[in-house]
C-alpha cells in the first residue's frame, strides 16, 4: 500500500528557527559551499487494529545548513538564554475510506518555539575584548552613534534610551521614534561628554570599538563604577550579527535578535554567494570614495568588506590603512570600470530631502576632475553616488546590495533595494516609510 503525503509549508521556516536555536560556535564557511542542503527521514509506522484500522505516521526531519560567506559567522548562541517551551505540531494530512479499512496519513514535527528568557546574571565579551556582566536588564542607555540607536529600537528596546550624541539628537526621523523624547545630548560622537552622560543617569553606554577608542576608553574611566559600558561597531559583517545577539542577551530579546539576524545574514549570504560565481575576466574594477573627498576604502574598513562581499575589485585594494588619501593622479592611473561614492545623512537624507540636487551636484563635481574624463568609469557613465542614511546595522547589508546591483545590474537584478530601505525603517518602527522617505538613495538611479 502506498501513502502520498505532502510536507508542511512551515518546513523550511521551521528549520531556520531550529538551526538559530540549537548551540552553535564560530564556524566559517566558504564560497563553494552550497547554499541550502535539505535531507528528509520518514519513519513509517503501521499499525494493525482488531477492527482494521490502518495509522501510518509519517515524521519529517528537515535540516538546512545555511552557510555564510567570507569572515562572516554565525553568532555563538549562549546558555543564557534558555527555551521556554516545546511544541508538537501535528496535523492530519489525508484520510482515506477503502471499505472496510480506514487509512488515516497524519505528519508530526517536534520543535523549539517560543520566548527565550535570559537568565542573568550573563557575562558577555564585547568587541574590544572586554568582558562585561550584567546582573539585570539595563533601563537607561546612553549611545554613542546614531547606528546603536538604530538596532535597539529594532530591537525594541528604544524606550531604554536616554542620552545619544548629536548624530541621534540632531536627526528628526530618528528622535521621532525614540519615545523618551527628552534625550540628554552628549556631544559629539567623536568627543562625547562625560559630565553629560551622567547627567543623563545611565546604568549602559554603548561606545564604538574601531573609532576613537583612546578618547572613549577615558571617558569611560571618568564614570561611575555602576555604570556599564560596551563597545560594539555594528557595521562590520565579521563581527555585526554577533554583537546583535550579545545586545539580545543583555537587554532580554533574544527571539528579536534572532529574528534579525536570520533575515539579514542569509540575504547577506544569497549576495556573496552569487557574486562568488562570476567570473574573474568580468569582475568589475572599482574606486570606493567614502564620505571624505578622495578618502577611499582600504582594508578594516566595512566599505572595504562591502565591496568584497559585491564581488567588486578594489583598485586601492594594496593599501595598509582603513581609510587613506588617495591623489587624483593615483584613481585616472588605475582606470576603475566604475566609482562609488557614499554620503552621509547629513550630506543627503532621503527622508527629509525633497529633490536629488545636492547628489546631483556631487556627480558633477566627480565627473568634472580635471583628467578624469579619461577614466573608463567616467567615460561610460558609471559614475554613483549614494546615501548611507540609516543604512547600518542589519541596514549595512542594503549597502551591499546597492554596490551588487550597481556593480552587475544583470546578476542582481532580481533584488528590490528600495524594498528592503523600507523593510529596515519599518523594522526600526517607522510607519509608512514608502511615503515618509520618498527620495532615492541612489544617483543616478540604480540601473
Amino acid at each position: 500500500m502506498v501513502f502520498s503525503v505532502h510536507i508542511l509549508k512551515f518546513l523550511a521556516a521551521l528549520a531556520v528557527a531550529v538551526i538559530l536555536s540549537s548551540a552553535a560556535t564560530y564556524a566559517y564557511f566558504t564560497y563553494a559551499t552550497p547554499l541550502k542542503t535539505a535531507t528528509e527521514t520518514v519513519v513509517n509506522t503501521i499499525t494493525m487494529t482488531t477492527y482494521g484500522t490502518v495509522t501510518e505516521t509519517r515524521v519529517v526531519t528537515t535540516t538546512v545548513a545555511q552557510p555564510i560567506t567570507m569572515t562572516f559567522y554565525q553568532p555563538t548562541m549562549s546558555t543564557y538564554a534558555v527555551p521556554q517551551k516545546t511544541v508538537t505540531l501535528v496535523e492530519t494530512l489525508a484520510t482515506t475510506i477503502i471499505t472496510p479499512i480506514t487509512v488515516t496519513t497524519t505528519i508530526g514535527v517536534t520543535a523549539t518555539v517560543g520566548k527565550f528568557e535570559v537568565k542573568y546574571p550573563i557575562t558577555i565579551v564585547d568587541s574590544a575584548g572586554r568582558t562585561v556582566t550584567f546582573e539585570d536588564v539595563p533601563k537607561r542607555v546612553v549611545v554613542v552613534s546614531s547606528t546603536h540607536a538604530m538596532v535597539l529600537l529594532a530591537l525594541g528596546v528604544g524606550d531604554k534610551i536616554v542620552g545619544a550624541t548629536d548624530t541621534v539628537t540632531k536627526n528628526p526621523l530618528l528622535m521621532s521614534l525614540l519615545p523618551n523624547k527628552n534625550i540628554v545630548e552628549i556631544g559629539k560622537w567623536s568627543s562625547p561628554s562625560a559630565e553629560a552622560i551622567m547627567l543623563a543617569n545611565s546604568d549602559l553606554v554603548i561606545f564604538y570599538a574601531s573609532f576613537y577608542r583612546s578618547t572613549y576608553d577615558a571617558v569611560a574611566s571618568k564614570l561611575p563604577q555602576n555604570v556599564k559600558v560596551v563597545y560594539f561597531d555594528l557595521y562590520k559583517p565579521s563581527t555585526m550579527f554577533d554583537e546583535i545577539y550579545k545586545l539580545g542577551l543583555i537587554f532580554n530579546r533574544v527571539d528579536k535578535a534572532l529574528e534579525i539576524i536570520s533575515k539579514w545574514s542569509s540575504r547577506l549570504t544569497s549576495i556573496a554567494a552569487k557574486a562568488a560565481e562570476i567570473r574573474p575576466s568580468d569582475r568589475v574594477r572599482v574606486f570606493f570614495e567614502t564620505y571624505t573627498e578622495l578618502a577611499t576604502a582600504g582594508p578594516g574598513s566595512g566599505w572595504y568588506q562591502v565591496l568584497t562581499f559585491a564581488g567588486g575589485i578594489n583598485v586601492f585594494g594594496d593599501v595598509q590603512q582603513p581609510y587613506p588619501k588617495v591623489s587624483p593622479e593615483a584613481v585616472i592611473e588605475r582606470n576603475p570600470d566604475v566609482i562609488i561614492k557614499v554620503v552621509s545623512s547629513t550630506t543627503f537624507d532621503p527622508c527629509r530631502a525633497n529633490t536629488t540636487k545636492t547628489l546631483e551636484n556631487i556627480y558633477n563635481t566627480i565627473v568634472s576632475r580635471p583628467g578624469w574624463d579619461k577614466i573608463s568609469a567616467v567615460a561610460n557613465k558609471r559614475v554613483y553616488i549614494y546615501s548611507t542614511a540609516y543604512l547600518d546595522g542589519p541596514g549595512y547589508v542594503i549597502q551591499v546590495a546597492i554596490t551588487a546591483k550597481l556593480l552587475y545590474p544583470q546578476t542582481f537584478r532580481d533584488i528590490d533595494v528600495q524594498k528592503w530601505i523600507y523593510e529596515w525603517l519599518a523594522d526600526m518602527g517607522l510607519n509608512n516609510p514608502e511615503k515618509v522617505c520618498g527620495m532615492p538613495w541612489v544617483y543616478p538611479e540604480i540601473p
